[in-house]
């Protein structure tokens, strides 16, 4: 619609008798076409409402441009004085608009609509089929319709902040590129949508604007001589107003891009054309103004005409005031010095001979008539005159006191009077003589009583001045200068005179007087002034605190008030230049934004201090980001960073995990630390446990060389050997395993060992000293059949308590028990939370310390028989079993379950937030806590700030609790527990007897003693 308000902004201006644009056609155009769009679509929905199709009439009303805005703009107020041009200058007259046609339209949006309304199923298609423009289009409708509608405007807010959004990310990608044009674009576009308020923060923006500006000043730059080529071609046609339609855009381009002239010549040039448009549009505005004054005088031709034609009624005074009229109408016309056609010429003259003939006509008939009446009240006279001359000397001398009188002659009408009384003494007699001369006797006293006061007024006011200065104040001056005018207006004219003299000669000197003191007011209010001016320049500034602004902005304000004063001087002399005014005018009006400013970022903190709820908080940061103090920067930040109160409880209490969060607060391990039922993978692990040859069942053997004579070795056997003894030989037999350097891998093989002779000549190789092995005894300690019931569905043991069993054990091979840790391990991780993993950090560690030692070592069941293996992880392996041998993972566990149990059944409270200036703005509960939790700077993780005042008085002189570790405007929670008593009840438990508790890493800091 911009070339319809440009339109209507010609039409204001011609309507306002200013120099009428070259457009001006245009713009009637314009306007009328725009009024038929308009009655058409009026037309429309008039026949829609009429058969109830409200919907339909809403859709063709939403078209663009939507048709009550449509109707708004037309409707500018003067539209019956432009009418009114239009027809008397010939341009295109638009139509009415049915104003019974607009107010049923406005009554269809003042109805609103119903959550079934079509609109809503319409809105839900476009947002599901995912267009945004259409869906925005609709969300709009549906609030001109329903304005109370929150999701609507909730969906709008979001929308538009989609459409920028998407609208930043396709800048900051083509901020990437080289393409300025499309930079440019859509930098325009972003500006076209976002508040100033948010664009003076976005970066992205600034450099796309700055590359718009340099592309569209080059492409100025290149358009410029083009342009003035086009206009010298329009020129040569003689096309004017193009010419100025033209000139008007080149200047708006220059004007725009801060651009020069690039020579003397392209100078020249537009000098010329400007010289060329301006002489053709005076030409064309005086043959406009000619052809108007030669139709309006035709007009009063006719009109002439039309009453001397009918004749009766027809007065001297009317035919002289005509005939007046058109001898200025004529010498107006002269005055264009432009031809008239013949035609039009000769009717006028004929018209102005005969008006002329008629006026001259009835003056000589006035005449005979006035010379008949004087010659019989001569007759007349002359009858009565011989006794009427006493009473008309008399009625004379009365008239000539009259006149006196009426002249203000008090000296002349004194003097008479004198003489009357004197001489003609007869002549008093007459009752109307003797009464005009008491009347002017009494006129002359009080003139003379009033020029009186007058000299004594005056002279009172000579004495107060010295040269040109007075001391008396200006108000007072004034007064009295006031005073005696009014005495001397008040003067008979022959009295007058010489005090009006005096008058203008103190009028004189107060002016000079008044001057000098203006000038030295306006000397020390303009220094004042520009002290302020700097002061404000240099203290109001949207980048300092706001509290130093609103210091510096009262402490101006007192200082601005004295000068304000002087804008309504008690003496309209004393008032102060334009230039001054509007200076002091401006510095009010900066300082009044500022409060404003200042007030609304005040009301958003009391707002933002007053918030009860975590959501409350975040709903207040978010106004922050409309306020113009940077001081209000970190607000965008924190509402990307804000954590909920979900989050914040798992960064405090699981290092961020809200995994383990949700399962402390539906105590998925319960007390008792394990699953009801068991997973097939779990049985699988529990039954190679119970089943694994290489670990149950495991007799060691000695095996003695009495033929070689070979030190003893170790064997093992799948079961105790058997012993047969036959005649003078022993046998025995079983599956055995003969470790050797080279093998990597264990193979019990079915073999005997014999043994003859007697004793102290034995032949052979016996087996001696067989037992069970330590590793097998392990397993059978280990009792893994009771974790699960005798079905394999229920579990009943604890992990945590068969993980400390394991680390009791001090006999079984270091490799095998390392093997059952992992196996057991593996269980764990399928269900860490159910299994109390979470609660047993110690754990974890030992496990990843473990698996340190292993690196990439995969232990077998049957690594602890393998030599190699023996001997590559026997001494870590015992080294680190040794470490961990007084864990108690059960207690440790029980422990923190009960400490993070009871914190997060205890929730966050919402207490407060962090200020600006990081000091704290608490609410009632957060200053009466003695632990405060923050948001801080490093990597957003929880801070404790302890509160030294909590449980004294409140007091509003307390000292402001400053975190200085914490990010701005980060919320500020509460916990309520005693985590003093929590912790040392966690402490007590970790260190009670028997039981070793390795320090956690990264333990969360309200884990920590206090």
């Amino acid at each position: 619609m911009k070339p319809l308000l440009h339109a209507i902004e010609v039409i204001r201006a011609v309507l306002k008798e200013e120099s009428p644009p070259s457009s001006v056609e245009d713009a009637a155009i314009t306007y009328a076409q725009s009024c038929a769009d308009a009655e058409r679509r009026l037309d429309r929905v008039s026949a829609m409402l009429q058969k109830g199709s409200d919907y339909q009439a809403l859709q063709v009303a939403e078209e663009e441009p939507p048709l009550l805005d449509l109707a708004a703009i037309l409707s500018f107020g003067e539209e019956k004085n432009w009418y009114a041009y239009c027809e008397s200058h010939g341009l295109k007259t638009a139509v009415r608009l049915n104003a019974r046609q607009i107010q049923d339209l406005e009554n269809l949006y003042a109805k609103g609509i119903s959550a079934n309304h079509p609109l809503y199923k319409d809105f839900r298609s476009a947002v599901l089929s995912r267009d945004d423009e259409k869906s925005l289009r609709i969300v709009r409708t549906i609030l001109k319709l329903n304005p109370q509608d929150e999701n609507a405007r909730k969906e709008l807010q979001r929308l538009e902040n989609k459409g920028l959004q998407e609208k930043i990310d396709l800048l900051r990608e083509a901020l990437k590129t080289d393409d300025e044009e499309r930079i440019a674009a859509l930098t325009e576009g972003i500006r076209a949508v976002a508040p100033p308020a948010k664009l003076e923060r976005l970066d992205v923006y600034h450099q796309g604007e700055d590359i718009r500006q340099a592309l569209r000043r080059r492409q100025a730059e290149a358009r410029v001589p083009g342009m003035i080529a086009t206009l010298q071609t329009l020129k040569s046609e003689g096309q004017w107003r193009q010419v100025g339609r033209l000139l008007e855009t080149l200047d708006a381009l220059i004007a725009e891009h801060g651009l020069v002239p690039a020579d003397d010549a392209q100078q020249s040039a537009m000098t010329e054309l400007s010289r060329y448009y301006q002489k053709e549009k005076a030409a064309d505005e005086k043959q406009r103004s000619f052809d108007r004054a030669l139709k309006s005088f035709i007009l009063f031709v006719e009109e002439v005409e039309t009453r001397l034609l009918t004749g009766s009624g027809v007065t001297f005074a009317e035919v002289a005031e005509k005939d007046e009229t058109f001898v200025k109408r004529w010498k107006e016309l002269e005055g264009y010095q432009l031809p008239v056609a013949n035609e039009a010429l000769q009717r006028l003259r004929t018209a102005g001979q005969e008006l002329r003939s008629r006026l001259e006509r009835m003056q000589r008939a006035r005449r005979i008539r006035t010379m008949s009446m004087a010659a019989a009240a001569l007759l007349v006279l002359c009858f009565i005159s011989a006794l009427g001359l006493h009473a008309w000397k008399a009625w004379t001398l009365t008239q000539e006191l009259a006149s006196y009188q009426k002249k203000e002659s008090t000296g002349a009408a004194q003097d008479l009077i004198k003489k009357l009384r004197s001489e003609e003494e007869l002549l008093l007699r007459w009752p109307y003589l003797q009464a005009k001369i008491e009347e002017v006797s009494a006129w002359a006293s009080k003139a003379r009583g009033t020029d009186q006061q007058a000299q004594d007024a005056l002279a009172a006011l000579e004495k107060s001045f010295d040269g040109d200065s007075t001391k008396l104040p200006a108000p007072q001056l004034v007064r009295q200068l006031a005073d005696a005018e009014a005495l001397v207006k008040q003067l008979a004219g022959d009295l007058a005179s010489r005090q009006k003299n005096r008058l203008t000669a103190l009028k004189t000197k107060a002016d000079l007087h008044l001057a000098t003191v203006l000038k030295g007011i306006s000397t020390s209010t303009s220094a004042t002034l520009g002290q302020i001016e700097k002061t404000s320049t240099e203290e109001l500034t949207h980048e300092k605190l706001a509290a130093k602004v609103r210091t510096s902005r009262d402490a101006l304000d007192q200082q601005l008030q004295p000068l304000e004063a002087l804008l309504k001087p008690e003496v309209p002399a004393l008032a102060l230049p334009a230039d001054l005014e509007t200076r002091i005018k401006a510095l009010r009006q900066r300082l009044n934004s500022y409060k404003d400013d200042l007030q609304s970022f005040a009301t958003l903190r009391t707002e933002t201090a007053a918030s009860k709820t975590l959501e409350d908080y975040r709903k207040a940061v978010a106004k922050w980001q409309t306020v113009k103090f940077a001081e209000a920067a970190p607000a965008t930040k924190m509402l990307d960073t804000m954590p909920s109160e979900k989050a914040f409880q798992a960064a405090l209490y699981t290092s961020g995990d809200q995994d383990m969060l949700q399962a402390i607060l539906d105590d998925k391990s319960g007390r008792q630390m394990y699953p009801d039922t068991l997973l097939e993978a779990d049985l699988k692990v529990i039954l190679s446990f119970l089943h694994d040859e290489r670990l149950n069942n495991i007799f060691e053997n000695t095996l003695v060389h009495y033929s070689s004579k070979k030190p003893s070795t170790t064997i093992w056997s799948t079961s105790k050997p058997e012993e047969t003894v036959i005649g003078g030989a022993t046998r025995w037999s079983s599956k055995f395993y003969v470790p050797e350097p080279s093998l990597t891998s264990v193979m019990f093989i079915q073999q005997s060992f014999t043994r003859a002779g007697t004793a102290g000549s034995y032949q052979g190789d016996a087996v001696q000293s067989t037992r069970l092995s330590q590793t097998s005894e392990f397993m059978n300690f280990m009792e893994f059949g009771r974790i699960a019931d005798e079905k394999g569905e229920r579990v009943q043991r604890p992990l945590l308590d068969v993980f400390d069993k394991l680390n009791r054990d001090t006999g079984a091979s270091p490799v095998a028990k390392a093997y059952v840790m992992l196996k057991l391990y593996d269980m764990v991780k399928l269900r860490p939370y159910s299994w109390g993993d979470h609660f047993c950090p110690s754990l974890q560690q030992d496990i990843r310390e473990l698996q340190r030692i292993l690196a990439s070592t995969a232990l077998r069941s049957e690594d602890w028989l393998v030599p190699a293996m023996r001997d590559k992880w026997t001494a870590p392996l015992t080294a680190f079993f040794k470490s961990i041998k007084d864990r108690s993972y059960m207690k440790e566990a029980s422990a923190r379950r009960a400490y993070l149990r009871a914190v997060a059944n205890a929730g966050l409270k919402f207490a407060g937030y962090v200020e600006t200036d990081l000091s704290l703005v608490l609410n009632t509960q957060g200053r009466t806590a003695a632990e405060l939790w923050v948001v801080g700077k490093e990597g957003g993780k929880p801070l404790l700030v302890p509160n030294p005042s909590a449980g004294s008085a409140a007091s509003d002189s307390a000292s402001p609790i400053i975190a200085s570790a914490s990010v701005p405007l980060s919320p500020v929670f509460i916990v309520s527990v005693d985590r003093k008593a929590l912790a040392k009840q966690y402490q007590d438990a970790l260190t009670s007897p028997g039981m070793e508790s390795k320090p956690v890493l990264n333990e969360s800091v309200f884990l920590t003693a206090p």
